[in-house]
């Protein structure tokens, strides 16, 4: 029996990866005395399944049961739409793609009562929430707390009430410390920790947290930690190299998501990684997102990141027209952005894997510039492997959105020329009148898929979610990275990805988890 159990999810229908946030919330809550079973995979959860792990977890001491929105769907009012990307807002109902009878449809269809009421039924004193980046959009679920924001102090916050540690009473909506700034904690010597009830396996990639926040402050960005000055939660070598090993010599793991705002803010930060991967006993690979405007400013960077292993990586370039990027806080000429990646190219090697985006619908930006940067991705020397075209989302409405995280842009987009004829039905439907011609958010997304079903389609070869698969076809991913582009198209074209991931993860995973959960529940009764 836990203490606390948590409900997360994997960032897509047909990929592998665990939801870090409930598992860096567990690894807390374990070190302040709290025993905590993180369930991933909400996705492919049926009520069998959640009543059989709920039976033999839940006991007469469980103090709550939490739900990640975080890679729940969003929710859209104009058109009951909902789907994990906001950009597909009102085009398409991604519905589909879900188990029909899983955990995740019947929140997305604000079925909560079968799956709350049964909890109760376990234990009437337990109590429930939800945190995570999407709660704005299941407010109405039938839960005891809502947890807003980063959630190690608020949680902790909570337990320590329910379980008679504090005499602090709380509403249901639990918002004292968003950003988890209190200084009874200090997340520069935190570990996340997974446990052998996560049943982690070798191939799988994992998820790293250097540093918290971003010193940046884009207008487009909605991000929660922007502006924070990073070196203020910046780990320790120690505590990083620790988590490290720790993972290597209990799971096998070589492979992370580094999940920092901006890796590279720092070349001192860059320096220290790159020691701590060389003294590692295994070759370790990462994915990290960059900013190529600071490997300009700063190319001893490049060999740094090499030297440390990077693998994937995606530079959020956003745009090539000059005084766009000044407006969004990118101000670098673009022939030194595009001179900066082809040097990475020829550091890192061919076997690297560099994706770029581009938003359209951004303040000075014409069909004429997206055009000459699609020009660019088109070459066939360009060294980015996978490009792609956004449009840029503006929260007309936010009434919707009170606690979600809202940008420069969303804020005040008056300001910046954008209006909504009817904010109360159009989430993301802007409009502008300017002296641009892109006029809409419609426009924007039409330019966006012409130019997207343009671009070369490159096999990505080392993708980190596909090599997490326990699937021998796949999970040698240096193997892979040796096959011919056709070749690797011709392995991976027949295989249907959703099907694998619910067959692998039932197996992997959901299986000896509840086997597990039956043996220890015999063991203590």
């Amino acid at each position: 029996m836990f203490d606390v159990i948590l409900f997360t999810d994997t960032v897509d229908f047909d990929v592998k990866s665990r939801g870090y946030g409930s598992h860096r919330l567990a690894s807390h809550l374990r070190e302040n005395g709290y025993s905590c079973l993180v369930i991933d995979f909400s996705s492919i959860i049926t009520r069998n399944i959640y009543c059989e792990i709920l039976d033999k977890s839940i006991g007469p001491t469980t103090l709550a049961v939490g739900f990640s929105t975080t890679w729940m769907p969003y929710k859209f009012p104009d058109v009951g739409v909902r789907t994990r990307n906001p950009g597909e807002g009102g085009e398409k109902n991604d519905q589909t793609r879900f188990n029909e009878d899983s955990l995740i449809t019947d929140f997305s269809k604000d079925n909560y009562s079968v799956w709350i009421d049964y909890i109760k039924k376990i234990n009437p004193k337990t109590k429930t929430f939800i945190g995570g980046a999407k709660i704005d959009f299941y407010l109405n679920a039938p839960v005891d707390h809502v947890i807003v924001g980063i959630g190690e102090t608020e949680t902790l916050d909570l337990l320590d009430s329910l379980s008679g540690k504090s005499r602090r009473i709380f509403n249901r909506i639990v918002d004292h410390d968003r950003k988890a700034h209190s200084p009874v904690w200090n997340f520069r010597t935190s570990i996340t920790s997974y446990t052998d009830w996560d049943f982690i396996q070798p191939q799988e990639t994992l998820n790293l947290e250097i540093s918290r926040g971003c010193k940046f402050k884009c207008a487009y960005c909605s991000y929660p930690l922007i502006g924070q000055k990073t070196s203020d939660y910046l780990k320790h070598p120690d505590v990083i190299r620790k988590e490290l090993i720790e993972n290597y010599e209990r799971w096998g793991t070589t492979k992370y998501f580094i999940v920092d705002d901006t890796f590279n803010d720092s070349t001192e930060k860059m320096q220290m990684f790159a020691d701590i991967s060389q003294r590692l006993p295994f070759e370790m690979k990462f994915w990290c997102y960059l900013r190529a405007d600071i490997l300009a400013a700063h190319p001893e960077q490049i060999r740094l990141l090499q030297d440390a292993g990077i693998a994937e990586t995606y530079f959020g370039i956003e745009t090539f027209n000059p005084k766009t990027a000044k407006f969004i806080g990118k101000g670098m000429a673009s022939e030194r952005l595009i001179d900066t990646i082809y040097q990475c190219k020829d550091v890192w090697g061919d076997r690297s894997y560099i994706a770029a985006g581009i938003i359209i619908g951004l303040p000075y930006e014409s069909t004429d510039t997206i055009y000459k940067a699609a020009d660019f991705f088109r070459r066939n020397d360009c060294p980015i492997d996978l490009a792609n075209t956004f449009p840029l989302s503006i929260i007309g409405n936010h009434n919707l959105v009170k606690y979600m995280y809202m940008s420069e842009i969303d804020r005040n987009y008056s300001k910046y020329g954008y209006y909504f004829p009817n904010p109360e039905e159009n989430y993301f439907r802007w409009r502008k009148d300017d002296d641009t011609d892109i006029h809409s958010y419609d426009e924007a997304k039409r330019l966006s898929n012409e130019i997207n079903s343009s671009f070369k389609k490159i096999p990505y070869k080392g993708n980190f979610y596909v090599s997490s698969f326990n699937d021998d076809r796949l999970k040698d991913r240096e193997k892979n990275l040796d096959l011919s582009n056709f070749d690797y198209q011709k392995l991976i074209e027949n295989i249907n990805f959703e099907n694998l991931f619910k067959e692998t993860v039932i197996r992997d995973y959901f299986q000896p988890l509840i086997l597990k959960l039956s043996m220890h529940h015999r063991s203590i009764l």
